[in-house]
C-alpha cells in the first residue's frame, strides 16, 4: 500500500507544448473522498478542470473554470454537464513560490447557499497542514 500523503497530479513544463505553467500536487484521501460520490468520467472532468488552470499564468482566475476565493484557498464550482444534478466543489492552494497547487478535497455540496462552514474550515486546516509540511 503507497503511503504517501501527496500525489503527483501534473508537472510543470509536462503536457503539451508549451506544458503546464504549475505543478500540481493532490492529497492522497482526495481520490477516495471524488469517487465516492463521482463516476470515473466525472472525476475525469473536474480532472481536466485542474490541469486547466495549470496551464494559466495565474491559476486562481480563469475564463473557463468557475474559481472562488475562500480566505487563503480557492474553490471550484461546477455543477450540471457531466455532473447531473450534483453541485461540486473542489478545493485548491496554491503556493505561488513554488508554482505548486494542491488539491485539498473535493466535495458534494447539499445546498443551495454558500459552501458550508465546516467543509470550508476543514480544507482551510488541509492547506495550513500542506504549509507546515505535515503532509510531506
Amino acid at each position: 500500500m503507497d503511503r504517501r500523503k501527496l500525489k503527483v497530479g501534473v508537472r510543470q513544463g509536462g503536457g503539451v507544448p508549451p506544458g503546464y505553467e504549475w505543478n500540481v500536487s493532490i492529497l492522497a484521501s482526495v481520490r477516495s473522498e471524488a469517487r465516492s460520490f463521482l463516476t470515473e468520467a466525472q472525476y475525469k472532468h473536474l480532472s481536466l478542470q485542474v490541469r486547466d488552470i495549470a496551464l494559466q499564468k495565474e491559476p486562481t482566475k480563469s475564463t473557463i473554470v468557475d474559481i472562488k476565493p475562500i480566505k487563503e484557498i480557492y474553490e471550484i464550482r461546477d455543477k450540471g454537464g457531466i455532473l447531473g444534478s450534483l453541485n461540486v466543489r473542489l478545493f485548491f492552494g496554491v503556493q505561488h513560490l513554488n508554482r505548486i497547487i494542491v488539491v485539498l478535497g473535493v466535495i458534494h455540496k447539499q445546498n443551495n447557499g454558500p459552501t458550508p462552514i465546516g467543509d470550508r474550515l476543514r480544507m482551510c486546516r488541509r492547506w495550513r497542514k500542506f504549509l507546515s509540511g505535515d503532509y510531506g
